[in-house]
């Protein structure tokens, strides 16, 4: 009986820290793309082929996001607007909490890039937002490489000991005390207010595009296949590299710990 229960605890600790190391792999991509994407140069184009391209954008039709939370207008017209609305979750257990989204879009216009002498025309039709438990998170699409949201507001008054926490980073999603929460939990539903967070890619900004370019009657076009599918970067792709490097890393330990004692566990219970 001893060793049935020291196995099912080892297949549990086995089975969250493969888990684990998936998600790392899934990171690990994304880490790779942006890589390339930094490695990208600035020749001259060529139709045909895997083409990236950066510079400033010009709009066309202004990307309309179908809801919009929080005021974001102003200013010029949005080539790409991406938002998503986090919910503090009580995850059950010793009281612990987390972020996840609840609700989310990715709103695309039509837009050109200035790349060096050259206009190119990017079509973003099959442009995805990422899934977090289903909803859609354009912060975490593999198309989408936008970095830490521009845009993170609360929807709701904080308590004055979480203003503090937050203020200092502490309490923010990626702070040391991102699980506490210093209110009072209903249900599943903490009472930290939600948070819109959003990033707008606005006309004269700058974006990188990586994709198939093709000629047409109207000049270049960049757009996405099956087999190379439209990629779009903002911001800074070195930090976004090595945040992402950091994930990967923290992943890889988390899972590799949880299967060692897996592992431990089972070997315990058969001797």
């Amino acid at each position: 009986m001893v060793q049935l229960i020291a196995l099912v605890f080892a297949g549990i600790f086995v089975f969250f820290g493969g888990i684990v190391l998936s998600r790392a792999s899934e990171v690990h991509e994304r880490y790779t793309t942006i890589e390339e994407l930094e490695e990208s140069d600035d020749g001259p184009i060529e139709p045909g082929r895997e083409t990236t391209i950066s510079g400033p954008v010009s709009v066309f039709e202004p990307a309309t996001p179908g809801r919009n939370p929080a005021d974001l207008n102003a200013g010029a017209a949005p080539a790409l607007w991406a938002w998503r609305v986090r919910q503090k979750e009580d995850t059950g257990g010793q009281g612990g909490s987390r972020w996840r989204t609840v609700d989310g879009e990715l709103a695309v216009g039509e837009f050109a890039i200035d790349h060096n002498w050259d206009r190119v025309r990017v079509d973003a039709a099959m442009l995805e937002a990422g899934r977090d438990d289903g909803v859609t998170d354009p912060f975490d699409s593999s198309q989408c490489y936008l970095g830490e949201p521009a845009e993170d507001v609360y929807l709701g008054e904080l308590g004055p000991v979480n203003r503090f926490l937050e203020r200092t980073g502490l309490a923010s999603e990626d702070g040391v005390l991102s699980d506490v929460e210093v209110t009072v939990s209903v249900g599943s539903k903490t009472n930290m207010p939600d948070k819109y967070q959003a990033t707008v890619v606005r006309d004269g900004d700058e974006l990188l595009v990586r994709g198939e370019l093709t000629e047409t009657a109207d000049g270049y076009v960049l757009r996405g296949t099956e087999e190379t599918p439209l990629v779009i970067a903002a911001g800074d792709l070195e930090q976004q590299r090595d945040r992402v490097r950091s994930e990967v890393r923290m992943r890889r330990i988390v899972g590799g710990v949880l299967v060692a004692l897996g592992a431990f566990v089972a070997i315990v219970g058969i001797l």
